[in-house]
């Protein structure tokens, strides 16, 4: 009996040893994941020489990568609603985009956000993009270029500057 009992053991042993495959996929074929298309939140921060500084208005330029893009709307180089979302209530914006000149560079934002009652430096607002399928983008291929914050009377604010942020998904 403990003969038989040994034999059944060695037996399902040998069974779980696997089906002699290299472990790579069906029939020996790397299987790889297609890339899918995703989504971006880039942050726009803006940061002062006194964490109180106050400022009613900025305008800058943020150049996206290329293989990332923005929802448009039919006939328009607006941004829909909900694309460019202030951090503060009460927030206005404002925002078209031109299509990029080639296949190497992403569309240009050309942004201005206002609020009459004055925010406090850090966050001014975030922007959801698409990314296409392969495509990985980072923080520094967003460029932010002429950034000016300006006070109530529309005066540039001195020392006032923005950074970009990217959280991906």
């Amino acid at each position: 009996m403990r003969v038989l009992w040994l034999v059944m053991l060695c037996l399902l042993l040998a069974a779980c040893g696997g089906s002699g495959s290299n472990g790579a996929g069906d029939d020996g074929n790397v299987l790889t994941p297609e890339p899918v298309a995703g989504t971006a939140r880039v942050t726009i921060t803006t940061m002062g020489p006194a964490g109180g500084s106050v400022l009613n208005a900025t305008q800058f330029t943020l150049r996206l990568p290329a293989g990332v893009s923005l929802p448009t709307s039919t006939g328009s180089n607006l941004l829909p609603d909900g694309v460019l979302v202030p951090a503060v209530s009460g927030s206005y914006t404002g925002a078209s985009f031109l299509q990029p000149a080639g296949a190497g560079s992403g569309a240009l934002l050309l942004v201005n956000i206002a609020n009459p009652g004055g925010v406090t430096v850090g966050p001014l607002a975030t922007l959801t993009c698409q990314v296409a399928a392969g495509v990985v983008p980072t923080a520094d291929a967003f460029t932010l270029e002429n950034f000016s914050a300006r006070d109530a009377n529309g005066a540039v604010i001195p020392g006032i500057t923005a950074r970009v942020t990217l959280q991906t998904q």
